[in-house]
């Protein structure tokens, strides 16, 4: 039997659809899962039309694969190379010309809220929670959203999710601007579809424009949370703190 795509691309009438697809693992990616989001990304052939980025199953995205961190700890240039692949592919949907709107099936955290940050629009089922969550585990921010929750929610609230780690829910998320719209679990996908219609009849000339006029600096961001997590990692406290999560994880089976 064939293995399963993690990355499943689907050219819709209106919009691509990019579907993560690691839902055992709550759609946390991995080396893997990255290196099909960066192909399938550079594949696209028409990047001005919209494209969707969601979910299978109960997750949007649970972030980095916290497992294969600890196998990686003592591999310094193995973890550099995973965080310059996962800086490609974010950067990918921020300099993509068309519009991006991530579609939030589920829990968001770590990664996946980083995910949610670097689309332009973002719309989330009710039941979704979303968290920034690195603290829970003793790290930071590597994906962007020591800057990006800034730039979106402002930065009281932005060290509020930084800091406690704490999850909040779709309708708290929409009411400080971090997700544009909440809908019924069940009409996700016709509400993101119709949203994708809409934005499909503007100029794609003007949202391109639109969308450089409106753009941050978030490569250098990146680029400095992946000197800094390369460092913490080093750290005895990161390495205990990531073992007996594994070890709690473990227990668990």
């Amino acid at each position: 039997m064939e293995p399963s795509p993690l990355i499943v691309f689907e050219a819709r009438p209106e919009a691509y659809w990019l579907r993560l697809n690691r839902p055992a693992a709550m759609n946390a990616f991995d080396q893997q899962m990255l290196t099909e989001w960066n192909t399938a990304l550079k594949c696209i052939a028409d990047k001005t039309r919209p494209l969707v980025i969601t979910g299978t199953g109960r997750a949007f995205c649970a972030g980095g694969d916290l497992k294969k961190y600890l196998n990686r700890l003592d591999d310094i240039a193995g973890l550099k190379g995973y965080f310059e692949l996962l800086e490609d592919v974010f950067m990918q949907i921020v300099d993509y010309p068309g519009p991006t709107i991530a579609a939030i099936n589920g829990v968001a955290v770590a990664g996946g809220i980083e995910a949610v940050c670097v689309c332009d629009l973002a719309v989330a089922v009710q039941s979704a929670r979303l968290a920034d969550g690195h603290i829970n585990y003793g790290l930071h921010p590597a994906g962007g959203s020591s800057a990006t929750l800034r730039w979106m929610i402002g930065e009281r609230r932005a060290k509020w999710l930084i800091l406690t780690g704490e999850f909040i829910s779709a309708t708290e998320a929409e009411r400080i601007g971090l997700i544009n719209r909440v809908v019924p679990d069940e009409q996700l996908d016709a509400e993101v579809t119709q949203l994708a219609q809409l934005l499909g009849k503007h100029s794609a000339s003007a949202i391109s424009r639109i969308k450089r006029l409106t753009s941050r600096d978030l490569r250098s961001v990146l680029r400095r949370e992946k000197e800094s997590i390369l460092e913490h990692f080093q750290d005895v406290e990161t390495k205990e703190r990531l073992e007996g999560f594994a070890r709690k994880n473990e227990g668990k089976k």
